[in-house]
Formats: structure tokens, C-alpha cells, sequence
């Protein structure tokens, strides 16, 4: 058992594989094989790999500066736990309303992606399937939040299986699919297939939507094992995982379907069924991508966005920024039951909703609020708490928070008007809702510091012995040579059919 913030029990069970599954599972779903594919049909010619380089550039400081804030402060909560001790209350009730709404949005995204996708795998084959999205997507949720229920180590193995089927299938249909792929579908980057800056802009936050939600596992960090060792490699891990996995899809996506018909997939609500089709690839094909989508991207992303949410409330609830009852545990699964229900619950109203692009502009308008908060926390801790124990030190620090604000502030606006001021009205609501329930209900700033102290020293005994550093050590150094190896095959692909 592993002692979490307010003397409540989480069960730390998750080591480098499930923090970086759990992260990468989150993104690798709707918005790969949704709007971040169809952004394919507007930088068209393989234009699309500059626009996700730049979403990595943009999320190497980020994910570094989380990483070291997790390792300092491995319990539930994420950016709200952050930007609680570093900015206060009222700032980390903001970033985890933020939050919230970006996952659960997620989720419901997540599930209408599926049931898409899970229709297309009977179109594949010349057969109608007419249920509405919405059914399969309430059925889906439903069937998380269950899993969910049962505890954290059922969730997170279930999650590897999700992540390494959704892996292992596409890993097949990309073989099956390379002979197919044809150079001339690939036009070397110039002013004939590059939008101007500011559509360009648009098209990397676009694009960056498939890399955020990269802390995901921090939220749960109150049920990661050795987490001064496995929450910092598991972020150094991700954006590169992320870029190898979006930089492949986009090059079969380009490989495989016509450059005159590469347009069409600005408005196709699933890119790659609709696009291969178009481009006569049927049966098999179809549905073996869509069957790898499905019931691997798509369901690897619904578990996490059960669990990390119900973790937000969770954290807020211990400190009396929500009812009480949210921070309740099961007696024997040791999960936030209350937490789930009610996250379950937000999602299903969303689902109702049945539409992928709102959702989109929704989650991606709130995620910037979170990741910003989270900068200045980063940099407010390292002022106001030099001796904070850190066993996971980002270099150059300065630049990385003042390159990644700005950045982000950049794409942000490029959002557009109306995502900025829907974005601004939840923050408006978040600070109502604090002022006139939150603040007069939650505990003392003083209290919850002791509380997080006390914890970090129980947590200070939980030390990995020799031989099971020695795994650790053998486990990360696998997982960062696949990941770097992977970027780089993405990099050589683009290119060498780029001068074919």
C-alpha cells in the first residue's frame, strides 16, 4: 500500500510500462484517426509530418518539466496537485476543472470514434450496420467504467492488452499495406502544398491534439510504484512514442491514398476507412485497420479517460473542494467509486452531443489552460521550494517555461475566437464555482502541505532494491531505443519517398 495525500490508501501498482501505455493509450485514438488524419487532406503530399514534428518540438520541455514535478510530487491529481502547492487553491481548481472537461470530452469522442470505426468494419465487406454511434458509445463507457471499478490493477493490465493489440495489428496491416504505398502520392514540401503561417499554425495544434494528454498517467501518480524512477522515464518516453506512431500513420495514410484524392479527407469522419475505400483498397484491408483502431486505439484510450478524471475529483475532494463522498474508496478494489460514477456519468452527456468536432474544439481549448498552469506552477515550485526534493532535474529550465508558454499561448489564440471564448466561459464558471462552494469548504493550505510532506516521507522508504533497479534500468533502455528507432524509420520513410 502506498500512502496517498489526506492519509487515504492508493494502491501503487503501475510501473514504466502501464504509465507510459496509459499516457500514450489516452492519445492514441480519436484524434489520430479522426481530425489529426484528416489534417492529412490539408497538408497534403506528406506535408503533414512538419506539422507533427513541430507537435513533438513542442512537447519534449513540457513533458520534461512534468516529469520532474511528478517525481517530486507522485500522488493523485496531476496538474491540480502541481499548481495547488505552487499557485494555491483557487489556480489548481482551474487547470483540474480544465481537465476534467478535456478528458471526459475525450472519452466521448473516443467512444463515437468507435462506433465509426466498428461500423466500417462491416461496410468493409459490403454490409450495412445502421445503430446509432451514440448506443455503441454509452455501451462502451459503460463497460470502462465497470473495469474501472475494480481497481487499478485490472484497469492498467487491461490497458497494456488494449495498447499492445492496437500495436501488434497495425504492425501487421502496415506490413501487409507497404507494397502498396506509391511515392508519387508525395510531394516535397514548397508553396504549392504548404498553407500559409497562420493556416499552418492551425494545422500543428491540430495535429498537436494528438500529442496532449501526455501527463495522463500523472493523474494517477498516487498508484505508480518507484515513482521517482518510473513517472520521469515514462515522460521522457512519450512524445517520441507518440511522434513514431502518428508520423507511421500518416505515412501509410499518404502512401496509400491518391494525391487528388487526399482533399477529401478534410471532411471524412473516419479518414482512413473512408480514404482507403475511395482509393479501392476493400475488404481485408478495411477491416483489419478498422478492427486495430477500434478495439485497440480506440478502447486504449477510453480506460484511461475513466480513471485519470475520477483521480481529479478524487484529489479535489480530499481537499474539500468537492463533496466529500468523491474521495470515497472501495473497500476492496481501494478505487474513488463515487469519482468514476460521477465521470461516467459527465461523459454520457457528452456522448449525447454526437458530435467528434465539437468535442475536438472543446477538449483542445481547455487542455491549453491546463498545460499553461502547469508551466507556471512548474516554475513557481522551483522558486518558492528550492529544497524540495527532486530526483528528476530538467536543464535550461528558464527557457523551457518561457519557450512553452509562449507557445502555447500562440496556439491557443490560433484556436480561434469562438474556442477562446468557449474556453474563457469555462474558466469563468470554474472560478464561480470556487468562490462560492470550493473555497469555503476546503482545507487549509497549511493542512494539506503537512499532509503531502508526510506522505513524501513515508514514500522516501519505498526504494528499489539492486536487482529490481537493475529491471527498471534493462526495462527503459528498451523502451527508448524502440522509440527513437521508430522516429527515426518515420523521418527515412518521409523523406526517401519525398526524393522518389
Amino acid at each position: 500500500m502506498s500512502q496517498g495525500t489526506g492519509g487515504t490508501n492508493l494502491v501503487r501498482t503501475m510501473g514504466l510500462r502501464e504509465a507510459t501505455t496509459t499516457s500514450t493509450g489516452l492519445v492514441v485514438g480519436v484524434g489520430i484517426f479522426t481530425v489529426g488524419s484528416a489534417a492529412v487532406g490539408a497538408l497534403n503530399g506528406g506535408s503533414i509530418i512538419l506539422a507533427t514534428f513541430f507537435a513533438l518540438v513542442v512537447s519534449i520541455y513540457p513533458c520534461l518539466m512534468y516529469g520532474e514535478m511528478g517525481a517530486a510530487l507522485p500522488y493523485a491529481g496531476g496538474t491540480y496537485n502541481f499548481a495547488r502547492r505552487a499557485l494555491g487553491k483557487g489556480a489548481a481548481s482551474i487547470a483540474a476543472w480544465h481537465y476534467i472537461v478535456t478528458i471526459t470530452t475525450c472519452a466521448a469522442g473516443e467512444g463515437l470514434a468507435f462506433a465509426n470505426y466498428f461500423s466500417w468494419m462491416f461496410k468493409a465487406f459490403g454490409v450495412d450496420f445502421s445503430v446509432d454511434t451514440r448506443i455503441l458509445a454509452f455501451i462502451l463507457m459503460l463497460f470502462f467504467s465497470v473495469i474501472n471499478y475494480f481497481g487499478i490493477e485490472v484497469s492498467s493490465k487491461i490497458q497494456n492488452g488494449f495498447v499492445f493489440f492496437f500495436w501488434g495489428a497495425t504492425l501487421v496491416w502496415m506490413i501487409y499495406m507497404f507494397r502498396n504505398g506509391d511515392a508519387a502520392n508525395f510531394l516535397w514540401p514548397g508553396a504549392e502544398t504548404m498553407p500559409g503561417l497562420v493556416k499552418f499554425v492551425e494545422y500543428v495544434v491540430v495535429v498537436w491534439w494528438c500529442f496532449s494528454g501526455f501527463e495522463t498517467s500523472l493523474g494517477l501518480a498516487g498508484e505508480v510504484k518507484f515513482p521517482q524512477i518510473n513517472i520521469p522515464r515514462s515522460m521522457i518516453l512519450i512524445p517520441f512514442v507518440l511522434f513514431a506512431i502518428n508520423g507511421l500513420m500518416q505515412w501509410f495514410l499518404t502512401a496509400l491514398v491518391p494525391l487528388d484524392m487526399q482533399s477529401m479527407l478534410l471532411d471524412a469522419a473516419a479518414p482512413y476507412a473512408e480514404g482507403l475505400t475511395a482509393a479501392g483498397y476493400v475488404g481485408f484491408p478495411i477491416f483489419l485497420l478498422c478492427l486495430a483502431v477500434a478495439f485497440g486505439g480506440d478502447m486504449s484510450t477510453m480506460n484511461p479517460c475513466v480513471s485519470a478524471p475520477s483521480r481529479y475529483f478524487y484529489a479535489m475532494s480530499l481537499d474539500g473542494v468537492m463533496p466529500k463522498a468523491l474521495s470515497k474508496l472501495h473497500p476492496k478494489y481501494k478505487t474513488p467509486y463515487v469519482a468514476i460514477i460521477v465521470t461516467a456519468a459527465i461523459v454520457f452527456l457528452l456522448i449525447l452531443t454526437n458530435s467528434i468536432a465539437f468535442i475536438a474544439i472543446l477538449s483542445a481549448s481547455s487542455m491549453f489552460w491546463v498545460y499553461i498552469i502547469g508551466y507556471i506552477s512548474f516554475w513557481r515550485l522551483r522558486k518558492k521550494e528550492p529544497e524540495l526534493k527532486r530526483p528528476f532535474k530538467v536543464k535550461g529550465a528558464a527557457f523551457g517555461v518561457v519557450f512553452s508558454i509562449i507557445i502555447y499561448i500562440i496556439m491557443f489564440i490560433a484556436c480561434g475566437l469562438y474556442n477562446d471564448i468557449l474556453s474563457c466561459s469555462i474558466t469563468a464558471a470554474c472560478l464561480i464555482y470556487y468562490f462560492l462552494w470550493g473555497r469555503k469548504h476546503m482545507k487549509s493550505d497549511e493542512e494539506t502541505r503537512r499532509e503531502v510532506d508526510e506522505a513524501n516521507i513515508a514514500l522516501e522508504l519505498e526504494v528499489p532494491t539492486a536487482e529490481e533497479k537493475a529491471k527498471l534500468d534493462r526495462e527503459f533502455h528498451i523502451w527508448l531505443g524502440a522509440a527513437i528507432g521508430f522516429c527515426i524509420l518515420v523521418c527515412v520513410l518521409f523523406i526517401v519517398y519525398w526524393m522518389m
